[in-house]
């Protein structure tokens, strides 16, 4: 549900108003993920929303970097089937970045 305009007032609420709509939120990370305005906008309503989310590596083969805003402690997982499938069904730990 990517908003496609530039990031205002206006932005934030449409995109508060979508976050707020969701179970999850899933954040596909690539090589310049840190430096997208517009996602790390995103992550941090989701913080604010207590929404859960989760980082999935959008490229196998090369670095990616998680968006600003992202916590520490949060993981980045291979973005496999069951990875997926295990993420939302709540379950989380580093058995999941190996596939």
């Amino acid at each position: 549900m990517s908003i496609k305009k530039a990031i205002d007032v206006k932005w934030r609420d449409n995109a508060r108003k979508r976050i707020k709509s969701c179970d999850y939120v899933v954040f596909l990370c690539g090589e310049y993920t840190d430096s997208g305005v517009g996602v790390s906008a995103e992550l941090s309503i989701t913080q604010e929303e207590k929404i859960t989310y989760f980082l999935l590596r959008g490229r196998r083969r090369r670095n990616v970097k998680k968006p600003k805003g992202a916590k520490s402690e949060d993981q980045e997982y291979n973005w496999t089937r069951n990875n997926l499938k295990l993420l939302l069904e709540g379950k989380r730990g580093s058995f999941l970045l190996k596939e």
